[in-house]
């Protein structure tokens, strides 16, 4: 399953990330990955549900700094934990990622399928979580 995942990430994705992140980054996600225990996958998926769980009670009108709004930021930042390599997880990182997710419809649809605007949400929260 998790090679699966990482063939398909590396099709899809690939080329674009090792552009963008350098061919160490991108082969260090993968090495983590596919080292992953069969709790700590769970837990990812957990985390990922959880996610968007939280994202579908967000609207644009939310407050960025309140409780309701901060709590998918944490949640995301553990579930990016899990991939990216040991050290390599940084709140600039963190808040890059986001703005790139609004900047690409692939991930903008993915986080407004919790919610519409869900994905300006994150990142409107994650620049007060980064900041």
């Amino acid at each position: 399953m998790k090679n699966d995942l990482i063939d398909q990430n590396e099709n899809s994705y690939g080329k674009e990330v090792r552009e963008r992140y350098g061919d160490k980054a991108v082969d260090d996600s993968n090495r983590k990955l596919a080292d992953l225990s069969e709790e700590q996958w769970q837990h990812q998926q957990f985390l990922a549900e959880q996610i968007l769980a939280e994202l579908k009670t967000l609207t644009p009108k939310n407050d960025p700094a309140s409780p309701q709004a901060q709590a998918p930021c944490d949640l995301h930042r553990q579930w990016l934990q899990i991939f990216w390599a040991d050290g390599a997880y940084s709140h600039q990182a963190h808040l890059a990622l986001a703005a790139g997710y609004l900047a690409d419809q692939r991930f903008t649809a993915y986080y407004d399928q919790a919610a519409p605007g869900a994905t300006q949400c994150l990142r409107d929260a994650l620049i007060i979580y980064c900041g």
